[in-house]
């Protein structure tokens, strides 16, 4: 059955380009859709959706939108537009996969609205600028976007740009092709923060959790990962929340490179969910390359864990920040909550004679969370500490026996 494919851009200036990806969707036997959100010259080919329309759904006129001649407002309306009408086609079913083609504006347009379309939502950008040497982070956010750069520009056809289009063209088909493995909707979903120091902790704890019945998702400790998590709870679709590993939490509090947004949390509690948290990795701040870290800070201790990351050890008023900031989130909830301490060690390299090994330092997190959870009145959050190190598989086992314990209270 052929699928609705949408190609976004700008008309005036890739339509060549465009019409190339146009031709190739209707060769593999799917339906182009195309939106033009070019506001200069005319458009190469009568697109599906005009200018026009684009700027009406934005609440204005291209004739508006020129005579403001500011670039910068023209990307955004357009942008607005393009995001109001394909979340209504998305809505209305119209749509199985999206692509975009461009340079720097195509890729702010495309990239902006895949990221108002829901994760599972096949993406494709073909881009000139997204590469090692500018952020993906403002280009991908939460979402399952692919970016596949054009090497050369998008400027005309030639032997690389019809190659890299060819290959963004067969990619989003080749994903609409696949359709979506049926859900199994019957079972509970937990989800689970890790790092790879708490690897050996998530593992276990995700294999006995998935025996009980459970589906557990992953998400690393990248500062995204925490948020696409905590947009899916958002959304419904978690319930409970296992937070073995809230590193970009201390990098959110003391300029790591790795940063929580600054809602973390806030969307888990105020929805109730059932929440076991662990205080693996709040024990260290990530830092970029060691040549790039400040000399003052490496008299800490600190390990090198690969050429762009440094793993440098938080002091106890540091931890006892991270432990306030946890308290503070949880003492709002309208769920269960437990915090649970392995006083052995919070990650692999935190342990009894490793190079990250400090017990006074950890301290501080309890102390910190004891006494706002104490200001804040908030006898409902459960804290219990072990002698055990995080990855102990006694500790895992723990922490399902407790996470399976709070969504079946819950679900009483």
């Amino acid at each position: 059955m052929p699928k609705k494919i949408i190609l976004l851009g700008t008309l005036d200036t890739k339509g060549p380009e465009f019409d190339y990806a146009r031709r190739l969707v209707e060769d593999r036997g799917h339906t182009p859709v195309t939106i033009d959100c070019g506001i200069m010259g005319e458009p190469y080919f009568e697109p599906t959706v005009q200018r026009r329309e684009v700027a009406s759904a934005a609440g204005t006129t291209i004739e508006d939108i020129l005579a403001k001649a500011d670039k910068n407002h023209a990307i955004h309306t357009m942008t607005v537009g393009s995001t109001a009408i394909v979340n209504n086609m998305h809505r209305e079913g119209q749509l199985d996969g999206i692509l975009a083609l461009g340079g720097g504006q195509g890729t702010i347009i495309g990239t902006t609205v895949m990221q108002a379309l829901p994760f599972g939502v096949p993406k494709v950008v073909v881009s000139a600028v997204a590469n090692g040497q500018t952020a993906f982070g403002p280009f991908v956010g939460t979402r399952d976007i692919t970016i596949i750069h054009s090497v050369a520009d998008v400027l005309g056809l030639n032997m690389v740009t019809r190659r890299v289009i060819t290959e963004g063209v067969g990619a989003v088909c080749g994903m609409v092709e696949m359709g979506l493995e049926k859900q199994q909707t019957d079972r509970p979903t937990i989800g689970m923060t890790t790092a790879g120091v708490t690897t050996a902790c998530a593992m276990h704890a995700r294999d006995l959790l998935e025996s009980k019945g459970y589906e557990v998702i992953a998400f690393h400790c990248n500062g995204i990962g925490a948020k696409a998590m905590e947009e899916l709870a958002d959304a419904g679709r978690m319930d409970g929340i296992l937070d073995i590993s809230p590193k970009d939490i201390p990098d959110l509090l003391f300029g790591g490179i790795f940063p929580a947004g600054p809602a973390r949390m806030e969307a888990t509690c105020r929805r109730g969910l059932p929440q076991v948290i662990v205080p693996g990795t709040t024990d260290f701040i990530l830092y970029p390359g060691v040549e790039s870290v400040p000399a003052d800070i490496l008299q800490r201790k600190h390990v090198i864990h690969n050429p762009l990351h440094t793993h440098v050890r938080a002091i106890y008023e540091e931890m006892f920040q991270v432990g306030e900031f946890i308290a503070e989130r949880l003492a709002k909830s309208k769920g269960p909550a437990e915090v649970l301490i392995p006083n052995r060690g919070f990650t692999q390299l935190n342990i009894e004679g490793g190079p990250m090994y400090d017990p006074e330092a950890d301290r501080g997190f309890l102390a910190g969370l004891q006494a706002k959870l104490k200001s804040a009145g908030a006898g409902h959050v459960k804290i219990e500490e072990f002698d055990l190190h995080i990855n102990d598989k006694a500790f895992a086992a723990t922490l399902a026996d407790r996470m399976d314990a709070l969504v079946r209270g819950s679900a009483l």
